[in-house]
């Protein structure tokens, strides 16, 4: 696997492209985590379809805070596609905070998004009264991180027993680094900045799922907020004509690490379901 260094314009984003065929799988990383989270997935899917995984805009190591609109980082997704020319149609495949991501670049989009894999993915009918509180927290947390064995403690927390190789390195690389491992608390805090206004335009915009392929993959973890979001996902499956969903319950949030099988056959489903006739 080769990183690729993407001009945007005004930036530049790191991304990884695979596999080849009629339909792009786009994979949308948690917050501020990087593309190594598909390691295990991203291949098998590759071999079956053009496949794209990408870093979003990583935040200066120093210097002022640049809070991101959702719309920033919408747009630098939208300049990435076309800056490699992967043109539509596209399934997204979203993991947390990615999933919010794949919601709305749909529904800006309806014609250009075929299906939608939600792996864990954060719903507006959670408490967004904390998740306006993700910015002091990643303020707070990076005043902690200058010890480290504060940053041995997030590698720790950030990467469990399953999650790949790959992943533990990029880790670890940015941690352990004195001049870098300020950017990734950085970039979770400049993009938190934009959950709420994300939800809002959710609950706004997009609250029933598109009537195309969708699969719906939640974990296990069993806090009152997860619960809220398992129900919700329930519900909106339920409207929607081509969507299914399926619980893992012996998987924490890191779906990804915990069953990427489920998570591959999902992808392959949806693959398999576009075009057909609902």
């Amino acid at each position: 696997m080769e990183r690729r260094i993407v001009d945007i314009g005004d930036g530049a984003l790191e991304a990884v492209i695979a596999g080849d065929g009629p339909v792009t799988v786009v994979f949308e990383n948690g917050l501020a985590t990087p593309l190594e989270e598909w390691d295990n997935i991203a291949p098998p899917v590759a071999e079956r379809a053009r496949t794209v995984r990408y870093d979003h805009r990583y935040a200066s190591p120093t210097g002022p805070f640049h809070r991101r609109s959702i719309l920033d980082v919408l747009s630098d997704l939208e300049e990435l596609l076309t800056a490699l020319s992967l043109k539509p149609p596209y399934i997204f495949v979203g993991h947390s905070w990615g999933g919010v991501m794949a919601r709305l670049f749909a529904d800006a989009h309806p014609s250009d998004v075929v299906g939608l894999v939600f792996v864990d993915a954060t719903h507006e009918a959670i408490d967004s009264r904390a998740l306006a509180m993700l910015p002091a927290m990643y303020s707070v947390m990076l005043l902690l991180s200058r010890a480290k064995t504060v940053r041995r403690s997030l590698i720790r927390q950030l990467c469990p027993p399953s999650a790949p190789p790959g992943f533990r390195a990029r880790i670890e690389q940015r941690l352990h680094d004195p001049v870098r491992w300020p950017i990734g608390l950085r970039t979770a805090r400049a993009e938190s900045a934009a959950i709420s206004e994300a939800l809002a335009r959710l609950r706004r915009n997009c609250p029933d799922l598109p009537p195309i392929p969708v699969h719906v993959l939640t974990g296990g973890v069993n806090t009152k907020s997860a619960q809220r979001a398992r129900e919700a996902w329930q519900a909106a499956v339920a409207r929607a004509p081509r969507a299914k969903y399926t619980n893992l319950p012996n998987t924490g949030h890191n779906v990804p690490f915990d069953a990427p099988d489920a998570v591959i056959d999902a992808v392959n489903a949806v693959l398999e379901s576009v075009g057909k006739a609902p």
